[in-house]
């Protein structure tokens, strides 16, 4: 069982090194892409399906590195069903978690954030919402949890951190030696930067940041709020942080960061 798709204008690749190519056909083999090249070529025999593109460009799926989902296709702190499959509307087929911190009655000790992090992260793994791949269970730090946590949550499933600064966790060291247990079990780090979002967060600028040192600098150029710009250069230029720059923050701040980068 294989799709072709001919008649394509051009393919944005994914690679900025490369980012456009001009092929007029993708041969997609058992859900995945098997060739690209020109259509006489790529016909085959067990090609059921054919899809004319129309001379459109052809490109990957969108990954929504930032948002904070709950479980399932509901999100009840805007009361909104299907924003999922909304956002698959408009191209967007994967999406990671920054933290459920949306759940009603949010825990806020480590039993129930380590409970609330296996359960989105097996739930959405067990359930793609509209097809979407959602990676959920991005964990909420509290200053309770130990390293035997971070282990137990991995062989459960859980992959990454939520935002730090989101949760109870404000011993900036203590955050760095749980980011330490977090990577050393395979797990990646989410950093919130900037000014306060939801009640109970915190302000953070580079200071913190470099001490606790996540693989994401979150929302570099605010959400709400961006930090003063030589904070945004400091993490830039101190570091080697992965820089998440959001298209609903600060557009001055966004500008800036761009010429730095």
């Amino acid at each position: 069982m294989a799709l072709l798709i001919k008649n394509i204008g051009q393919i944005a690749t994914g690679d900025i090194q490369n980012p456009l190519v001009h092929e007029e056909a993708v041969l997609i083999r058992d859900g995945r892409i098997a060739a690209i090249g020109g259509e006489s070529a790529l016909m085959a025999a067990d090609v059921n399906q054919v899809i004319d593109a129309n001379g459109c460009t052809l490109t990957p799926g969108l990954i929504d590195s930032h948002v904070h989902v709950v479980i399932g296709d509901f999100t009840p702190r805007q009361n909104m069903l299907g924003f999922i499959e909304s956002c698959l509307h408009g191209g967007v087929t994967s999406m990671i978690s920054a933290g459920e911190v949306h759940i009603p009655g949010r825990p806020k000790n480590a039993a129930g954030l380590k409970a609330l992090a296996i359960i989105a992260a097996q739930s959405f793994a067990n359930a793609r919402p509209a097809g979407v791949k959602v990676q959920g269970g991005g964990l909420i730090l509290d200053p309770k949890l130990t390293e035997a946590d971070f282990e137990e949550m991995a062989e459960a499933g859980v992959v990454h951190l939520g935002e730090i600064g989101l949760g109870e966790v404000t011993d900036w060291p203590l955050a760095a030696q749980m980011v330490g247990w977090a990577h050393k079990y395979n797990m990646r780090v989410m950093m919130h930067v900037g000014g306060v979002s939801i009640p109970g967060s915190n302000v953070i600028g580079a200071d913190i940041v470099l001490t606790v040192r996540p693989d994401v600098a979150s929302h570099l150029n605010g959400g709400p709020t961006a930090p003063p710009i030589e904070e945004v250069e400091r993490i830039i230029t101190e570091s080697d942080i992965g820089l998440e720059l959001i298209q609903c923050g600060n557009m001055l701040a966004l500008q800036k960061v761009a010429q730095m980068i």
